[in-house]
This record gives C-alpha cells, sequence and structure tokens, in this order.
C-alpha cells in the first residue's frame, strides 16, 4: 500500500498540465530558469523557438514573462516565444477609496507601482485619481499587505460583449468607416476623454468563446514629443474568454528607450496600460479586434514577428527607417497569410500613383537607408515616392485596414464574424494631450521632422549653456555667452505650449 501510495505521489507532481505560468527569467549552468510564486522551474522550450530565450531576455530581471505549454512541478515545456506581462498576477474590479484613504480592488488593499517621468511627466496623481471608481483590470504582484499594480486598463474596453453600454459618437453609427478615417482625425475626437467600442462589421455569426482575434492596433502622436508624431502600430492576436474578455497579445516592435520597452510579444493590459511604457499614457490609441480569423494565420504572424522582435532586441546598430519599422513589419507579417490593407486591392495598385516612381532607380534596396548624409536622405525619399504610405505610416496604415475590413466580401473570404473600433483616449495626466499622427509624410512628415530638430538643437543648446554656467571651469567668454542663451531660453510651459500648437495646425 506504501509503495502504492509513493508511486501515486511520484506520478502526480510530474503530471503536466496545460495551462499558462508567469515568473521572472534567468539562466544557470544551461538551463533556463522561470522563477514564478511559488518556485523555480526549468523551461524547455522547442528548438524552433529557442533563438526567443536570447541574451537580452534572460539578463532583463525586472521584466515577468508568461509561459503556455506543459507545467509540472519542475518544468515548463513549452512550444512558443512567452509573453511579457506586468506582474504575476491579476486583479479585476472596481477600484474603490476608503474613507481613511486606501485603495482597494473588492476586498484586496491595492497601491500604485513604480513610474518615471518621461519627457518631464510620470504616470501622476491625476492619472491614478482618474481609474477610481471605475471597473478595471490591473496586473501587478502582492507584497505582503498590497497589490502593486503596474499596469490598468478599463475592464469593458478588452473584451467582446456586444452588450457593453457606450456612448458611442453619432457619426459613427451613421457610417462607421468615414467616421473612423475622416473624423476621427479631428481634435475634438482624437483628443476626446471617453473611450468607446463599437462594431464596424457584423455578420449574422454570433462571437462565442473560444473564438480567435486579429488585433491591429495604432497610436496617435504624442503631446509633447514632436518626433513622435508620426505614432505607432502593431498587430497581435487574442482569444475570447468565457466572460468574452479577450486574453490577448501584440508584437511590441520597439528599440530600447527610456520608455524602457522590451521588444516581444506583450499582452494587451500591459502594453496599452503600463505605469511607464503603456501606449495610453501618452497618446490615444485605435484598434481593430477581428473576430474569426484562422488560428494557424494568427499563428504564423506570431511567429513571423517574433524574429524581427529579436532582430531589435540583439543586432546593435540596427536603426529605424521609413522602409523598416513597427508599420513594414506588420505589415509584411500580414501580407504573408493573405491579410492586406484596401491600398493592394488590383484597381488601387494599378491606378496607384506611386506607380510613376518606380523608375527611379535611387530606391530601389532603400528601405534601410535612413536620413544620415545627403545621399541617404535623397534614397529615402526615393523609397517613400515610390512606396504607399499605407505600407510604411502608421495612420495609413490603419486605414487602408479599416476599409479592407468593412467590406462584406472580404471578410466572407477570410471567414470574419464581426470586427471591433476602440477609442482609447490618453490617460488624463499633467502630460500635454496628443491627437491623430500624421499621413503625409512629405506635406506633414517633413514639416514636423525639421521642427523636432530645430527644437532639439535649441534645447541642446540650452542644455550646454546650464552646464556652462555650473562648470568652474569655464572661461569669462563663455560664461557670458551662457547668460545670453539662458536668458533668451524658452521656460516648460511656453515650449510645450508652442508644440502643441503646432502639431494641432499641421496634422489634421
Amino acid at each position: 500500500m506504501k509503495i502504492f501510495l509513493l508511486l501515486l505521489i511520484t506520478i502526480s507532481s510530474t503530471f503536466a498540465e496545460m495551462g499558462t505560468i508567469r515568473g521572472t527569467l534567468s539562466k544557470s549552468s544551461n538551463e533556463i530558469l522561470l522563477a514564478s510564486k511559488d518556485k523555480t522551474r526549468v523551461v524547455e522550450i522547442s528548438k524552433e523557438f529557442e533563438f526567443t530565450l536570447d541574451e537580452k531576455i534572460l539578463n532583463s530581471p525586472n521584466y515577468v514573462f508568461e509561459f503556455s505549454g506543459d507545467i509540472t512541478s519542475n518544468k515548463v515545456v513549452t512550444s512558443e516565444a512567452p509573453v511579457i506581462v506586468a506582474g504575476n498576477s491579476e486583479l479585476v474590479g472596481t477600484l474603490k477609496r476608503s474613507e481613511d484613504g486606501e485603495l482597494y480592488i473588492n476586498d484586496q488593499k491595492v497601491k500604485f507601482g513604480r513610474t518615471k517621468k518621461i519627457y518631464n511627466i510620470s504616470f501622476d496623481d491625476k492619472s491614478k485619481a482618474s481609474f477610481v471608481g471605475k471597473s478595471i483590470v490591473a496586473q501587478g504582484s502582492y507584497d505582503e499587505n498590497y497589490f502593486v499594480m503596474n499596469a490598468i486598463v478599463q475592464n469593458d474596453l478588452l473584451s467582446a460583449d456586444s452588450q457593453s453600454e457606450f456612448d458611442v459618437p453619432q457619426g459613427f453609427k451613421s457610417n462607421p468607416e468615414e467616421f473612423i478615417i475622416e473624423d476621427m482625425a479631428k481634435n475634438i475626437n482624437s483628443q476626446s476623454t471617453k473611450p468607446y467600442r463599437a462594431s464596424l462589421f457584423e455578420s449574422k455569426k454570433e462571437v462565442y468563446p473560444g473564438e480567435s482575434v486579429l488585433i491591429i492596433t495604432f497610436s496617435g502622436r504624442q503631446g509633447d514629443a514632436p518626433g513622435a508624431a508620426g505614432g505607432h502600430f502593431t498587430v497581435g492576436n487574442g482569444i475570447v474568454q468565457d466572460d468574452m474578455s479577450i486574453k490577448g497579445e501584440v508584437s511590441n516592435f520597439y528599440f530600447e528607450g527610456p520608455k524602457e520597452v522590451l521588444a516581444g510579444n506583450t499582452d494587451l493590459v500591459s502594453y496599452f496600460g503600463h505605469f511607464i511604457q503603456g501606449q495610453q499614457n501618452y497618446r490615444p490609441t485605435f484598434t481593430l479586434f477581428v473576430y474569426g480569423v484562422s488560428k494557424d494565420k494568427l499563428k504564423y504572424i506570431r511567429d513571423y514577428l517574433e524574429v524581427e522582435n529579436h532582430k531589435a532586441r540583439t543586432l546593435k546598430g540596427l536603426e529605424i527607417t521609413p522602409g523598416y519599422n513597427c508599420t513594414t513589419t506588420s505589415n509584411d507579417a500580414l501580407a504573408k497569410v493573405g491579410i492586406k490593407g484596401a491600398h493592394k486591392n488590383f484597381f488601387n495598385s494599378l491606378l496607384d500613383i506611386q506607380n510613376l516612381a518606380l523608375v527611379n532607380p535611387l530606391g530601389i534596396g532603400a528601405r534601410h537607408a535612413g536620413t544620415e548624409g545627403t545621399l541617404n536622405t535623397i534614397r529615402t525619399v526615393s523609397y517613400a515616392l515610390r512606396e504607399d504610405p499605407e505600407h510604411y505610416i502608421p495612420r495609413p496604415a490603419f486605414n487602408a485596414y479599416v476599409k479592407q475590413f468593412s467590406s462584406k466580401r472580404k471578410n466572407r473570404k477570410l471567414g470574419v464574424k464581426r470586427v471591433d473600433y476602440l477609442f482609447m483616449p490618453q490617460t488624463p495626466s499633467a502630460r500635454p494631450v496628443g491627437g491623430m499622427s500624421y499621413d503625409q509624410p512629405i506635406k506633414e512628415g517633413k514639416k514636423i521632422v525639421d521642427y523636432d530638430k530645430k527644437r532639439e538643437a535649441r534645447i541642446a543648446k540650452e542644455n550646454k549653456a546650464k552646464q556652462t554656467l555650473e562648470s568652474a571651469s569655464s572661461t569669462p567668454e563663455q560664461r557670458e555667452w551662457a547668460k545670453e542663451v539662458i536668458n533668451n531660453a524658452v521656460p516648460y510651459a511656453e515650449d510645450m505650449r508652442r508644440v502643441k500648437e503646432f502639431l494641432n495646425k499641421t496634422i489634421d
């Protein structure tokens, strides 16, 4: 009997359970280790995706990863790259403040986790107060007394529930496609503080739990950084849960910077609502949830983009260019499985004005040219003239998919049941409000780039003047120069006013 019990215990402790697990990664000898809430396990990943657990991933202890696969008491066996999340745990409920000032979700005490200043502004008290009284999804980790939140998103936004009630603009109800493409560009709409989700396309087929979701999301311009006026674009996938919420992820093709973004598949709550990295903190976002696209297609897109994320993490000297960026990589991935924007339809391509620029040899192979030096600049402009803006600029790309997924015939071909549009406003803070990004690379884009370069040069000059005055080795002449520069320096508030005025006038 004892032998039987020991055997039973041994079998149960090694039995693999299919599921998900979160934790931090490290490497010891030849083993990859995942430290989760209960213990540390060895990670075994299929050879096809061994490259995704690169040195950058394994040396990022401040990031939490979620693995899907077979989980035993001592191993995680997986056949796919992990997802970046904002904590080991998740809480769903209304964020409430008690009379003594403590914050709660249900009966659990919660507090806000780490944030930092990006362009002089952080996820501040105004940001925190904006979520009090709202039903939210929060990601974070438990300490002795609190659930420490690192990311927040309003609960009913990442959902397939068609019964959710939102204050949807009347123009959207009348003509969704036209409203998204034309009217959302207006500041009164893109700078609105009210989120909403509504259907762009509906068939007679219902969306059920277990449904696959293609996610196409586009972030607008930042109000405090002209250099970010082009926006951000990416794609991903999700699954409709039993409660109709969407558990999803997107490919976060980002290079290292002050926002601490680690390129990789990123959970939706973290992508939108992280207190440092979240897109929602910096600008409004616009998203399509496309229900019914084949799971095989979505897996191919994920795997394809993981190669690009690996490059962004590991290749030194790799640069973002008009021909190689978040939009081009996403478009290329979608095209591989036959999903294209409306600009790629036969008649649109046949009559495309870009066809006139195909004879320019300087545009051939210029996708990595960049803007350093006269020749590279000419080659980049040549590339821009011969390529559709929908291929390399976020806003035109997003609008091209809005047009495509408004088509009943195109949707039927892909097995699409429904397409939802989600608008998420910028989280309130002291940060200036952003808005829609530009869509014209020559007319708007160049004007903004020129403005940004002059502004950056001015700021660099002002910073140098401050350093000169602080340095004991500065000469009298240098000090006089520095004093003159400081006297003519533009105060921060005035600089932000000018940036907002310029962007609001330039982009439509």
